[in-house]
């Protein structure tokens, strides 16, 4: 069923309308346990060194790209238990620097035509015009989220030459679409950030820079007021509830802040086919840790010990009592007993 949206954002002016945007009502192959989005890695590894990223302990120059026959695999499972979600190009790795990324763009689209699919980008690529706006958005992609690594005026120059609707994070137009909420394989439009350097006070102090797991270089993460998580915070997170990461060799990771790739093999691989996704996704060990972290006990988990992430809907329940306590072995669903991870 396709709903209209009669209400046009003002910063909608040019050719790429608001009418021509369609909401779609969302599809849940998984019932309310079916994930929000899904965070890919097409490349491992980045070509800036920022201290507040542990892809800055990553070698230099070293990058590790998502194979096609991966990437093929892994929109096949997609389109069948998220066919309407979001998809972010993110974790670790520069999205752009990926030499097939406007290829894979348009494999995406094929074959998962209701995706909104999102590329999160230090925008240094665009600067150097080595890809630009409209080829990105023409083959596929729905929002290119840019962290301005360069002056903001090279970005709105290439932003406007793209004529694809855009705006400044921190200036935005009035009933400007947020470019987290999944609106369907219609809305096209360019969200220009300002990178954590040039951040206000305020984001900094809602916590969104996190640790990686303690993965960073702790002399550089000085500058952004980050220290290794000792005690972790008595909140719950969302995260592993609602994201499936993927890193670049097509395993499944426990969520987006294991940009190191530290879970990867634990969780089974997009090569196990749909089966082998409910496995992972409903596996006895995650949902265990979805328990701990349902109960603020974070540091009763490896990996969410060393992690001070707090979004904004951290502490949301999500999934219910039943849900949590069961997992399901391959064949039939068993109740959770407690285990020490």
């Amino acid at each position: 069923m396709i709903k209209k949206n009669n209400k046009r954002p003002s910063f909608f002016r040019n050719k790429h309308e608001w009418e021509k945007i369609k909401l779609i009502k969302k599809i849940k192959p998984l019932g309310k346990t079916t994930p929000y989005a899904w965070a890919v890695e097409p490349v491992h590894g980045c070509n800036l060194k920022c201290g507040h990223c542990s892809a800055r302990l990553l070698e230099p120059n070293k990058y590790d790209f998502m194979t096609e026959e991966t990437w093929r695999k892994m929109w096949e499972i997609i389109n069948t238990v998220t066919p309407t979600c979001r998809v972010d190009l993110c974790l670790s790795g520069e999205p752009t620097l990926h030499p097939n990324l406007v290829k894979f763009l348009k494999i995406a689209r094929e074959l998962c035509p209701q995706t909104q699919l999102q590329i999160t980008t230090n925008g240094t690529m665009l600067i150097k015009g080595k890809v630009d706006y409209k080829e990105l958005l023409d083959a596929g992609a729905n929002i290119v989220y840019t962290d301005m690594y360069s002056p903001r005026e090279s970005f709105i120059k290439l932003a406007e030459k793209s004529d694809y609707p855009f705006y400044e994070y921190y200036n935005k137009p009035d009933n400007v679409p947020s470019p987290w909420t999944y609106y369907g394989p219609h809305i096209k439009m360019i969200v220009l950030q300002e990178n954590p350097s040039n951040w206000p006070k305020s984001r900094h102090r809602a916590g969104l820079l996190g640790t990686w797991y303690n993965n960073l270089d702790w002399e550089a993460a000085k500058k952004f007021n980050l220290t290794p998580v000792i005690e972790p915070p008595t909140r719950r997170c969302n995260q592993p509830f609602i994201y499936v990461p993927v890193h670049f060799d097509g395993s499944y990771l426990l969520c987006c802040q294991d940009n190191m790739g530290e879970t990867a093999g634990e969780y089974g691989s997009i090569y196990d086919g749909i089966d082998g996704f409910k496995e992972y996704w409903y596996g006895k060990r995650i949902q265990a840790i979805r328990r701990n972290l349902r109960e603020k006990k974070r540091k009763d988990n490896p990996q969410c010990s060393r992690c001070c992430i707090t979004f904004s809907r951290c502490d949301y329940k999500l999934w219910t009592d039943e849900e949590i306590n069961r997992w399901w072995d391959g064949k039939e669903w068993r109740p959770l007993d407690f285990i020490k991870l």
